[in-house]
């Protein structure tokens, strides 16, 4: 491997709220992880980052991160180990160990897990993801819809409850999983999946997305109290990490938060009024991730592009368990990478896959769901 980078402890804080923005809502709440990431590498030292063009061919490649309810999580706090645990389990069962990490989902937390298996097992990571964003279910990772088996994978819960599990398909997988994470986990468990040679990496992950966390996150901390420099400042780095066009769709106050957990799941709807300027409702509705936001019947945005909530007077980004009543928010939308626009991606994250009686419109082209 070459073109390594180093991420230190300093690192932390730009990743996680880099993280917290391309979660869409999701991946949990970046501010324990922030604190146990940080110090993790203060005391193991700095992470290696590997650019994915550079990882070896033959080199073991495995996805790790956090599975559950975010909003169960923000009660239920990791001890730190759970990863750790998943990643040991799966290696002993495969026979070999990994020779680097990738993260599953690049949102939240999920961001972050990687971070910490690394430097206690001193392997690098990779500067990519399976998702370019935050889904809510395994099969949704691009390593599974580009043909990488999720099994056998590994899960582990805060008690050092551990699992091995092998299926025939990743919705099976998903299913056992998220069983595994309500069940036994009390809401949550970490994974260790996606056995896969750097070779496969390359093709089936969304490159630079580590890189593009930090840049988000220092865009974040450079602009508080800027929104609108901090949208105009967003082009530059989301083109360079190959996302599309990036807009605000709304600037309200959140007037109604439904949210119930549904099968390990964070379910609901959002409504957000416009300020005086632009007095109109928006509703967005979300599975963990922010999924579908529309004004009345026009469609403004949908899955798999991104929708994400910035606090309208900091810029500071908002996951969907904390969001509550009275919020002034800027709802944002931006294109997804291309790896999760074609027709393949879409058998899995389209609307449609959500339960939405709707197709997907790319975020550049005007919809309307009449």
């Amino acid at each position: 491997m070459n073109s390594r980078s180093s991420i230190s402890a300093e690192d932390i804080a730009d990743i996680a709220w880099g993280g917290a923005f391309l979660a869409t809502g999701g991946g949990g709440d970046v501010t324990v992880g922030r604190m146990i990431t940080r110090e993790v590498l203060r005391r193991h030292g700095d992470v290696t980052m590997v650019p994915l063009e550079a990882i070896d061919d033959d080199a073991t490649v495995v996805a790790v991160g956090a599975v559950g309810s975010p909003t169960l999580m923000q009660e239920k706090v990791s001890n730190g180990e759970e990863a750790v645990w998943a990643l040991e389990a799966l290696e002993a069962h495969i026979g070999r160990q990994a020779d680097a990490l990738i993260a599953f989902e690049v949102g939240g937390d999920n961001s972050l897990v990687p971070l910490q298996v690394a430097a206690r097992r001193k392997l690098p990571v990779v500067d990519a993801d399976g998702m370019g964003r935050a889904f809510p279910e395994l099969q949704m990772e691009t390593f599974s819809i580009y043909g990488v088996s999720a099994t056998p994978l590994s899960i582990a819960g805060d008690l050092k409850d551990i699992a091995i599990i092998e299926t025939r398909d990743s919705f099976i997988a998903e299913r056992l999983v998220r069983h595994f994470a309500v069940i036994a986990g009390g809401g949550s468990c970490y994974s260790a999946e996606h056995v896969m040679d750097g070779r496969t990496a390359k093709r089936v992950s969304v490159p630079g997305t580590i890189s593009l966390c930090r840049a988000l996150g220092q865009l974040v901390s450079r602009h508080r109290g800027d929104l609108e420099g901090f949208v105009l400042a967003l082009g530059a780095p989301l083109e360079a990490a190959g996302y599309g066009v990036a807009k605000v769709l709304m600037r309200g106050k959140v007037v109604d938060v439904s949210r119930r957990v549904e099968g390990g799941y964070d379910v609901g709807r959002m409504l957000v009024q416009g300020f005086a300027e632009d007095p109109r409702t928006m509703s967005i509705d979300f599975k963990n991730e922010f999924l579908v936001a529309r004004i009345g019947d026009q469609v403004l945005a949908t899955v798999p592009d991104l929708i994400c909530f910035v606090d309208n007077d900091t810029a500071q980004p908002i996951t969907a368990e904390t969001v509550r009543y009275g919020l002034r928010v800027a709802v944002m939308a931006i294109g997804a990478p291309e790896i999760l626009r074609t027709p393949r991606a879409l058998q899995v994250v389209a609307p449609r896959c959500f339960g939405f009686d709707l197709d997907y419109v790319p975020l550049e082209k005007p919809k309307d769901c009449s």
